[in-house]
């Protein structure tokens, strides 16, 4: 997978294009279902479609029907994006959109980076308003993912991330996404909170890394705390190893961190076995209607050492990560649980 990734984001007019791709007809068969799952199929399409297994390999068939259909949901979603927006304008709040269309304008062509939900940030005091102006029937087909503020993707408060935010055109509508190192920031950390499941979420770190602005701010982009800094130069160092982001202008403080030795081999090792994937398919919240496959899949609830670090706020160091797995597996046991007493408290 990673001789596939590597750079396959680049054109001639961004950074050195890689060279051709050189991979046997038994080789990508066998990584395509890895590929096709964990959303990189179109990006590998495109290392792909130069190369001399393009015209006979049934596995690359598969992999340019992925990008024909993530190009046509693009379109589909910058439609809703619009519509979303100016139902929101209309009801007086301002969101601010992360992730999604935001990273995947960066990319060269509109169906190389897919995304579902819309995710969309608005002033904490204006979520009520906003949630309403959502539940409107014609937006029931429009996934959007409504983020009170910023405290699950960032520490910054939300007039600070505001008043740096810039607005980028989506054809007849201006869209507000968060200046470059804001942005950059909450890759790295939601990346890192996820756990690193997905493949993609690093080639966004690299896409944002290559594409920043002459004058990108590397102290605004780290911050004061020295723990998140470490995070976040993690994340760039392990973007430049694995999938070779260019790292050139990279302050040496960021590219000296050193990665502890069971960060990398818990990234690829949950590439290879997407347990997060199986665990968003078997929520918690199915424990009450299936208990059975609920105590099936529970394995899958088991964090890996960097979700589990994260969750906890913890330093990626080299000392035992067992101690912040039961950590946040205790933390996530007792928000689902409070979650239920709430929801119990309502219905009665």
């Amino acid at each position: 997978m990673l001789k596939v990734l590597a750079g396959a984001w680049r054109t001639a007019t961004t950074a050195t294009v890689p060279p051709p791709l050189e991979i046997s007809a038994a080789e990508l068969e066998t990584i395509t279902p890895l590929l096709l799952e964990s959303g990189v199929a179109a990006l590998s399409w495109r290392r792909l479609r130069d190369s001399s297994v393009q015209a006979s390999s049934a596995a690359a068939l598969q992999l340019e029907q992925a990008y024909r259909l993530h190009t046509l949901r693009a379109a589909m979603h910058e439609r809703d994006i619009q519509r979303a927006l100016k139902i929101l304008r209309a009801a007086g709040t301002e969101p601010i959109l992360v992730k999604g269309w935001a990273i995947a304008r960066l990319y060269p062509e509109q169906g190389l980076r897919p995304y579902g939900d819309i995710d969309l940030c608005v002033k904490p005091d204006e979520y009520v308003a906003a949630h309403s102006a959502l539940a409107r029937e014609d937006l029931k087909d429009c996934e959007v993912d409504l983020h009170k503020g910023f405290h699950r993707l960032d520490e910054r408060v939300w007039d600070e991330l505001y008043s740096r935010s810039k607005l980028v055109k989506l054809d007849s509508v201006e869209v507000r996404v968060p200046c470059a190192e804001d942005h950059l920031r909450i890759l790295c950390f939601h990346f890192l909170r996820e756990g690193a499941w997905r493949p993609l979420w690093l080639c966004d770190i690299a896409v944002a890394l290559e594409q920043r602005p002459a004058d990108f701010d590397w102290e605004l982009f780290l911050g004061k705390s020295p723990r998140r800094r470490d995070w976040y130069a993690s994340a760039i160092v392990l973007a430049n190893l694995l999938l070779g982001a260019f790292t050139e202008g990279v302050p040496a403080s960021i590219l000296k961190k050193k990665l502890p030795g069971w960060f990398v081999p818990t990234v690829l090792v949950e590439w290879e076995r997407r347990t997060m994937r199986r665990r968003y398919r078997s929520p918690m919240s199915m424990a009450r209607r299936a208990p059975v496959e609920a105590l099936k899949n529970l394995r899958y609830h088991w964090p890996n050492a960097i979700e589990g670090t994260i969750g906890l706020r913890g330093p990626l160091n080299e000392l035992p990560r067992l101690p912040f797995q039961a950590g946040n597996c205790i933390v996530r046991t007792a928000d689902f649980l409070l979650r239920i007493g709430r929801t119990r408290r309502r219905r009665s």
